[in-house]
C-alpha cells in the first residue's frame, strides 16, 4: 500500500472514531477518552498514530480511510 499523507492535522476526533469503528457518537467519545486514559495522556487530544497503535490498526489504512472526510 502506498504511504498516505494525513490531511488536516495529526489528531483524531471521536467523529472519526465513529466512522472507523461504527460505534455511536457517544460510544466513540468514550472510546477516545478510554484510550487517552490508558495512555496517560493529559488533555483532550489523541493522535491518529496513537489510536492505531492502541487498537493494533494499520496506520496507512486508517489514514487512507479518513482522509476523504477531512
Amino acid at each position: 500500500m502506498e504511504k498516505q499523507q494525513l490531511k488536516g492535522g495529526i489528531f483524531i476526533t471521536p467523529k472519526e472514531i465513529e466512522l472507523i469503528t461504527g460505534l455511536s457518537r457517544n460510544r466513540a467519545y468514550l472510546e477516545h477518552l478510554a484510550i487517552r486514559d490508558a495512555l496517560g495522556k493529559p488533555g483532550k487530544r489523541l493522535t491518529v498514530r496513537e489510536f492505531c497503535k492502541y487498537n493494533l490498526l494499520d496506520y496507512d489504512e486508517v489514514v487512507a480511510y479518513i482522509n476523504p472526510y477531512r
